[in-house]
């Protein structure tokens, strides 16, 4: 769960319409990529959904944790069981594409101190899900480095993501790499003149904007609760809001 704030109150959004956004934004792309990779991106964060379904309540805020507060001895096994579904459910390509971005998570963002239990999920999950990638690399008859290429574009379009989602805030510099080309350095800004509306340069969309469109749930006017029976309570019918986001070359 991410947070959109819209004052007077904020917009709580999930994780999967976060991920189906991801989705949105390669399935723009200015040039051809393979199916598995825009399911996988649309697919993504599919361990979060039991989750974002009961939601866990952080006292310190007076909101559910964000998905950056979830602990990795949390979601480490989440990650674990979104790759099985994947794996299940869409095969080997789409399951390699979530397997490496929890990969990436781990190894890039994920902070654990040594000896603690979350460390020690890290290090499991790397440990194994690094062998099922390159079992399923080998089979798939994958080249590292096309599987770092659409792993690159999966978290480029994450990262994008988020920031229309309104987790990540702009000015940002943005790599990924081009199917059939270099390393390209992207740079997102947002837009003084409107809300929730953003620049980018290079442009790699074939359109010549990028709008998307979801429903969050609304938190009370002050933002928080005053303690987890009453988020309970609000969660049982959570009042939602359509909300927008738009993305313009520079």
């Amino acid at each position: 769960m991410l947070f959109r704030e819209r004052p007077p109150a904020a917009l709580a959004i999930s994780q999967p319409l976060h991920a189906w956004f991801s989705g949105r934004i390669l399935r723009a792309w200015d040039e051809p990529l393979p199916e598995p990779l825009l399911l996988a991106a649309e697919q993504h964060d599919i361990g979060w959904l039991d989750w974002e379904a009961a939601p866990t309540f952080n006292p310190a805020t007076g909101r559910p944790h964000t998905f950056r507060e979830v602990r990795p001895a949390v979601h480490a096994p989440m990650w674990r069981r979104g790759v099985e579904l994947a794996l299940a459910g869409w095969g080997r390509h789409v399951a390699l594409l979530v397997s490496r971005h929890g990969g990436l998570i781990y190894r890039r963002f994920a902070r654990a101190a040594p000896g603690t239990d979350d460390a020690e999920a890290v290090e499991r999950y790397l440990a194994d899900q690094g062998a099922r990638e390159a079992e399923w690399e080998t089979a798939l008859g994958f080249e590292r480095k096309a599987a770092e290429r659409e792993q690159g574009l999966l978290a480029f379009a994450d990262a994008m993501s988020l920031v229309l989602c309104g987790d990540l805030k702009p000015p940002l510099e943005l790599q990924a790499l081009r199917p059939n080309g270099p390393s390209v350095v992207f740079r997102v800004e947002a837009d003084p003149e409107a809300p929730y509306a953003f620049r980018l340069a290079p442009w790699p969309f074939a359109s010549s904007v990028i709008v998307v469109e979801g429903e969050g749930w609304t938190l009370p006017p002050q933002g928080r609760f005053a303690d987890e029976s009453a988020f309970r309570r609000w969660f049982q019918d959570p009042p939602r809001h359509a909300f927008r986001s738009e993305l313009r070359p520079a």
